[in-house]
């Protein structure tokens, strides 16, 4: 008899649980489907169970959402938690709030996280110490320009209210906590001196770090965005590719003890759960590698103890599980991605295998060859959706499909003997240790020579992607329909895969501001030109002005640089607009920019402005502002307090 329960059970719980997430905020409508439990027959029955989890999806996500504190305004006491994150000039800190001041100097006892930047003229601080601190805590900024990422938002759902630097004046210690780190943090900071014997200072064991114990703050731009453009990013962190390959390594290595019945299996699943979940410990528990580990388990347990398994229902199961302990991580990329990645292997890897098969004494490196080219398109068939909404780019085809199958090969092998070295490195002699870790150190410059080889002489990446949720929502019911309809649904899908198409957003221009200088960006059709201060790097471009231009269809950039001194004017859309930085007399400017340059002592000439708008790149003092009242004119910005201003 089928049932609800029959075959994918908890396919069916994730889908009616991830709908409870999205409608949390809305009203309980489908309490109504509840009725369903009320009339007769199979259909009736399957509505009411699935607005029954709807519905207890919507009351768990209202229940478990975080309530954020207000950040202090003058003073306040914490407590270290979690592991310390080392940065260039500071020591990040997830700090749980005690107690604060408010400006009376009253102290109340107060919680709330934290997200704190401590000068590094500090001793490392080390979980369980309490600071006192005599500053306040800022939320988070909102979005400068349109479509960039709301890290407001992003750290609301973690429950973290704001963020603050702190400088080594302002804090003091009022309670050590334990000086010895934790076992995790020990066996680290062992493993990363096993690799500080095999490599050289430099990029190749900096990346090793990363890769292997998720220690990811040595690594430089330039590595970064070599891996970003040949959708590799995801080899830096610790997440399923590394556990994975664990997984598989230690099930080969221990699968003996399945045949050791009865206690062998209880004891394969035992030492494979403790290993996997030590090696989660020792890179960090980031999130990635604690999801990863938690699906690895899930697939364990199947493995180990169900007669029949259902790939399907065993991934639905492993999100379920993840959702209901924190229902806002159905908004994660990173837990779209994984689980997409995950879903179109599952789904597409064997069959694309099983296409192509060869014969000859070439037959093992070609099979193997195909199948880990197999795994990057199945990868990919969910995920490049998610990674052009949110990241905006995607690797160029000829990269992706001549380059990433020899990327998760090399890969996989610089893994594998790092993984070797770290398990027994410890217990060799020098006479082996020091081949090993040449063998590890040379598949890193295999692995890098390569990459860079590669973003040196051709264009690794499409860059000023853009797709809309409707558009994803389009993709996947139509590779829904070409899946698993029936043949005569399949070409209406092909015909909206091929022919949608999407509209050009009209010409803008922003201005904003950088410590003190403007920010002037502006686009038209496909062309943008963006005049910035001279310290503007690549990296507030990508994560500031890149999701802009992606989402109006822009695909070519002028970047220009503001001279250092000197007064500028131009004209846009018959305007002109003056960025003064010296004074000046107004000569019919309907703009005025004011540079962070300018004296306010002898303000009279300020008076021929009266008629413009005009824009602080930064606020004034109040005594100043107060100097300056007879002269402001109706309209007057401070861009430094505020998102970029649309002209």
């Amino acid at each position: 008899m089928i049932t609800y329960f029959s075959r994918f059970p908890f396919v069916r719980i994730l889908l009616f649980w991830m709908l409870g997430i999205l409608l949390s905020e809305f009203t309980f409508w489908p309490l109504l489907g509840c009725l369903g439990f009320i009339a007769p027959g199979r259909v009736n029955r399957s509505i009411g169970i699935s607005s029954l989890i709807v519905v207890f999806a919507m009351i768990w996500t209202m229940r478990l959402q975080p309530v954020l504190p207000t950040p202090p305004a003058d003073g306040f006491v914490f407590r270290v938690e979690g592991q310390v994150e080392a940065k260039p000039k500071s020591w990040s800190v997830l700090a749980r709030c005690l107690g604060l001041r408010d400006s009376s100097g009253k102290w109340s006892s107060s919680t709330g996280l934290f997200r704190l930047y401590l000068a590094k003229q500090l001793p490392k601080p080390c979980a369980g110490d309490v600071y006192g601190v005599r500053q306040a805590v800022k939320p988070f900024p909102k979005p400068l320009f349109p479509f960039e990422k709301d890290w407001g938002n992003y750290f609301a759902q973690k429950g973290i209210a704001g963020s603050a630097f702190v400088s080594f004046d302002r804090i003091r210690m009022m309670q050590k906590g334990t000086d010895e780190g934790t076992f995790f943090e020990k066996a680290q900071t062992h493993f990363v001196g096993l690799l500080e014997r095999a490599f050289e200072p430099g990029r190749d064991r900096d990346v090793a770090e990363a890769m292997l114990l998720g220690v990811k703050t040595k690594i430089d731009f330039e590595t970064l965005s070599a891996y970003s453009a040949l959708g590799a990013i995801h080899i830096l962190s610790v997440s399923g590719l590394h556990v994975g390959l664990l997984y598989m390594g230690l099930s080969l290595i221990l699968g003996f003890l399945l045949r050791l019945r009865p206690a062998g299996p209880f004891v394969f699943f035992g030492l494979m759960m403790a290993l996997l979940w030590c090696y989660a410990g020792i890179s960090g528990f980031s999130l990635p590698v604690m999801r990863s580990a938690w699906m690895f388990s899930v697939i364990l347990f199947a493995k180990t103890f169900l007669r029949r398994q259902e790939s399907l229902n065993t991934l639905a199961f492993s999100a379920f599980v993840l959702l209901f302990l924190h229902p806002a991580s159905l908004f994660d990329p990173g837990f779209q991605l994984s689980y997409l990645a995950v879903y179109g292997l599952v789904v597409f890897q064997q069959r694309w295998a099983s296409v192509l098969h060869f014969s000859g004494w070439l037959r093992w490196p070609l099979t193997q060859l195909w199948e880990l080219t197999c795994v990057a398109l199945a990868a990919q068939v969910f995920t490049w959706p998610l990674i052009v909404y949110y990241f905006h780019q995607l690797p160029h085809p000829l990269s992706f499909f001549l380059l990433n199958p020899f990327l998760i090969l090399f890969s996989s092998i610089a893994l594998f003997l790092g993984f070797v070295l770290l398990a027994i490195g410890s217990f060799l002699p020098d006479l082996v240790f020091q081949p090993l870790g040449y063998l590890l150190n040379m598949s890193f410059k295999l692995l890098h020579g390569l990459m860079f080889s590669w973003v040196e002489r051709v264009t690794s990446v499409m860059p000023f992607l853009r797709i809309s949720a409707l558009e994803m929502l389009v993709y996947f019911l139509s590779i829904a329909v070409v899946v698993w309809a029936p043949r005569r649904y399949k070409s209406v899908a092909i015909f909206a895969l091929l022919f949608w198409q999407t509209t050009e957003n009209e010409s803008n221009a922003y201005l904003n501001t950088f410590k003190g200088e403007a920010v002037w960006v502006a686009h038209s059709g496909k062309n943008a030109v963006a005049s910035l201060p001279k310290d503007i790097g690549p990296a507030w471009i990508q994560s500031h002005l890149s999701p802009m231009w992606a989402n109006v269809g822009v695909k070519d950039t002028l970047t220009r640089r503001w001279p250092l001194t000197g007064n500028l004017q131009w004209n846009y859309r018959g305007q002109a607009y003056a960025y003064v930085r010296e004074p000046t007399e107004a000569r019919g400017q309907y703009h005025l920019i004011l540079g962070k340059e300018l004296k306010f002592r002898k303000p009279v000439w300020l008076k021929s402005w009266n008629q413009a708008t005009w824009y602080f790149l930064q606020k004034p003092s109040a005594y100043w502002l107060g100097e300056l009242k007879p002269y402001l004119p109706e309209k007057y910005y401070f861009l430094d307090e505020q998102p970029a201003i649309q002209l």
